[in-house]
């Protein structure tokens, strides 16, 4: 079926004449049959005729339907097919573009595969050079050709890190030269800097803008920098990079391509460490080895020299092998007993012994050690220490040493280990023990007597310490003689003595406590020694107290006679000290009563009180008393005295300060004492006073003193004549003496 349109439109015209013509004709034709009537002819024909015009209508309205919709459709068809073609068009467009971009990014993968190829062989020539090529230098010179090369860089470098870790310095550089090869750089300082301490890859775009660019003419040429780390073993070793003099956007693939130079850097470096670590290890080995055998030939040499004996014995006790000690020898000869059984030549007790250390040290790998006894061809009884260690192939090493010197010596040791060493008792450790033996039950009754020097402090601050150690010496030898051999006695402390008296009722302890206190006065008569001994005494009858309590009685006790005979002990001591001094002292022809009465006079011009008189006399008798405490080597020197000895000498103020202190009739005179060698102008000692800060009777005695001294003999200088002392007084006044007091003593000599 024709689709023109001049056609359709014909078609549809023509079916409408014919069909209009024939019912023109027909209507009419049937109409005039039909009806006679003109005007019925004439409203039917009107009839007819609106009904064609309503058919025709219809015809038309159909006919015009029918071809709009297929108009329609027609052209909501031709729109889809336009539609259809467009998207077509638009993917035949898409697909011509797909197709020139693959061609675009084919001829891309041929020039980088093109580059991947050269890189490729690149990493490989220097991956090979790598393999064979020992010089690391040329090696990491290599590297860095090869980088700058496939990197299109003009100036390349690397950087290692020195020995001492502080820096990183410029090993090889390719291309313009800004820095010269041993250039250091700090940690954080420039890309080297920042990359050594951050560990990871840096590339800076904009160099000349960046804050941590370095200064220089070859740096401010530079645009786009790189860095990359040099890792071996965790950490950073080197820095490696590239520098471009204009402005680069770097692809990955250039990234990637130096990350791979500085791994290939980083390899060479650790095969560079690795080799000088084996070539340390290899003399270090070689040293060893010779040290080794050194240690061997050692090891042999003192084995030779050692005095023990050596045995390697078998797990099952056969020995093996022997050695003989230089000092320690064997009780029977071992030569003949090679291979056989230490049940055939070792007692039968200690082969029993080494049977069972054998086992044990085998088992456990400890070592086992053991002494034994065993006797010599000559009955001498010799001791033996001996030790079985297992060795790694299951036999045993035995090291038998003498220790025979060594048990005689423990004993010996053992022995003073108890006893007090300054006096030859029983020491403190044995008397407790003693103690704790005879509590038993079985020694009763027991006494118990404690003994303390009195005042062996005072006499050790002023006699000194050998004279205390004198005096203990002796007490020790009269309380060790009161008691016989089944008494404990023994030093307990510093002047205290102990005694344990088994089975002795309290007038046995009574007895012994009489003779104790008999012979220190006897001693103290003969040897005008200042001794005195408190003795307290307890016994023990029962067994409801133990005798560690009857010893705290017994302690008690000598405290409470010690209270009362404390002040009188001390009074003695210090009078004993003054005999000791008018029996030592140099001046000996009256000069304690001369100052007596010089000091009573010029007292008496000062105006003092007659109620102080007695303690000035005191003082001008006892000022000295402090240099019973001075070594006679010092004070009897006929020369002038050192520095050092001079400091000696000067301790005797404080010397008869405390023995002053310690007597009733002295105390009151006691800071004058310490305070007598002090100077008007402050150069005295021992406080350093100055002016009438120092006591009055001190002044006026340091003026008398002086004087008398000054016109008596001493064993360094003869005596002054009377106007020279008196010229040195009047020299001395304001500085060493109290100026009024010195004019006014002298007015009262020139009255004589």
């Amino acid at each position: 079926m024709s689709t023109d349109p001049l056609m359709i439109a014909a078609r549809v015209a023509f079916s409408y004449a014919v069909i209009a013509g024939l019912w023109i004709v027909f209507s009419d034709t049937v109409l005039f049959s039909i009806v006679k009537d003109p005007a019925a002819i004439t409203a039917l024909q009107v009839a007819k005729g609106w009904g064609f015009v309503a058919a025709t209508a219809v015809m038309l309205f159909w006919v015009i339907r029918r071809n709009v919709k297929a108009i329609v459709c027609s052209k909501q068809d031709l729109h889809e097919r336009n539609e259809a073609l467009a998207q077509v068009n638009e993917e035949l467009t898409a697909a011509e573009e797909e197709l020139r971009q693959q061609f675009s990014e084919l001829v891309s993968s041929q020039d980088k595969i093109r580059r991947q190829n050269e890189c490729l062989l690149a990493l490989r020539e220097t991956a090979f050079a790598l393999m064979h090529e020992r010089d690391v230098e040329a090696l990491l010179r290599l590297i860095v050709e090869k980088a700058a090369a496939l990197g299109e860089s003009s100036h390349a470098y690397l950087y290692t890190l020195t020995d001492d870790g502080q820096a990183m310095e410029l090993k090889v550089v390719i291309g313009t030269t800004i820095r010269e090869i041993g250039f250091r750089q700090r940690r954080g300082e420039g890309v080297v800097g920042q990359v050594w301490n951050s560990g990871a890859p840096l590339v800076i775009n904009d160099y000349d803008c960046w804050d941590g660019r370095l200064a220089g003419d070859g740096f401010s040429l530079i645009r786009t920098s790189t860095g990359f780390p040099l890792i071996v073993s965790g950490e950073v070793a080197g820095v490696f990079g590239v520098n471009y003099f204009d402005r680069r956007k770097l692809d990955e693939q250039v990234r990637e391509l130096l990350a791979s130079f500085a791994e290939l850097a980083s390899i060479t470096l650790a095969n560079a460490r690795l080799t000088r670590s084996l070539r340390e290890e290899l003399t270090e080995r070689a040293l060893v080895e010779a040290s080794l055998e050194l240690q061997q030939a050692r090891t042999q040499a003192a084995l030779d020299a050692m005095p023990d004996i050596i045995l390697r014995l078998s797990a099952d006790g056969y020995l093996l092998e022997f050695k003989e000690g230089g000092d320690c020898k064997t009780v029977v000869p071992l030569a003949g007993f090679i291979g056989r059984h230490l049940c055939d030549f070792a007692p039968q007790y200690v082969e029993e012994r080494i049977t069972l250390g054998i086992a044990e040290a085998v088992r456990t790998r400890v070592v086992q050690e053991f002494d034994y006894e065993i006797s010599a061809p000559d009955g001498i009884i010799l001791h033996r220490d001996l030790r079985l260690a297992a060795t790694a192939d299951g036999e045993v090493i035995a090291i038998i040493r003498d220790i025979t010197e060594r048990r005689r010596m423990e004993r010996v040791l053992k022995q003073m280990s108890l006893t007090d060493q300054a006096t030859g008792l029983n020491n403190r450790a044995f008397f407790e023990a003693e103690l704790r033996r005879m509590n038993d039950g079985r020694f009763l009754p027991v006494g118990v007597i404690v003994c303390d020097i009195d005042g062996l402090k005072l006499i050790n601050d002023t006699l000194g310490h050998e004279a205390g150690d004198r005096l203990i010496a002796a007490a020790a030898g009269m309380i060790a003689a009161c008691f016989g051999a089944g008494d404990v006695v023994a030093r307990t402390g510093g002047g205290e003595f102990g005694v344990i008296m088994p089975n002795s009722d309290a007038a046995a302890v009574g007895d012994a406590c009489e003779r104790i206190r008999a012979a220190v006065s006897a001693y103290r008569e003969s040897t005008r020694t200042p001794l005195a001994v408190s003795v307290g005494r307890a016994v023990r009858t029962g067994a409801d107290e133990t005798l560690g309590d009857t010893f705290k009685a017994a302690d008690r006790n000598m405290y409470r006679e010690k209270l009362h005979s404390k002040q009188s002990g001390h009074s003695a001591i210090v009078a004993t000290l003054a005999q000791a001094l008018e029996a030592r002292d140099f001046v000996t022809d009256g000069h304690a009563d001369r100052l007596q009465e010089l000091m009573v006079k010029l007292a008496v011009a000062v105006g003092v009180p007659d109620s102080e008189l007695p303690d000035l006399r005191l003082l001008g008798r006892f000022h000295d008393i402090g240099k019973v405490g001075i070594p006679d080597q010092i004070l009897f020197k006929p020369g002038r005295l050192t520095a050092e000895e001079f400091e000696v000498m000067k301790r005797h103020s404080e010397i008869g300060y405390r023995i002053a202190l310690a007597s009733p009739e002295l105390a009151p005179i006691a800071d004058w004492i310490l305070k007598h060698q002090e100077w008007w102008n402050g150069e005295g000692y021992p406080l350093g006073l100055a002016g009438e800060a120092i006591p009055l009777p001190c002044r006026m005695l340091a003026i008398v003193d002086a004087y008398d001294a000054m016109t008596n003999d001493r064993p360094y200088r003869q005596a002054m004549t009377h106007a020279e002392a008196v010229a040195e007084l009047v020299r001395c006044a304001g500085r060493q003496f109290d100026p009024g007091l010195a004019e006014l003593f002298v007015k009262l000599l020139h009255a004589d």
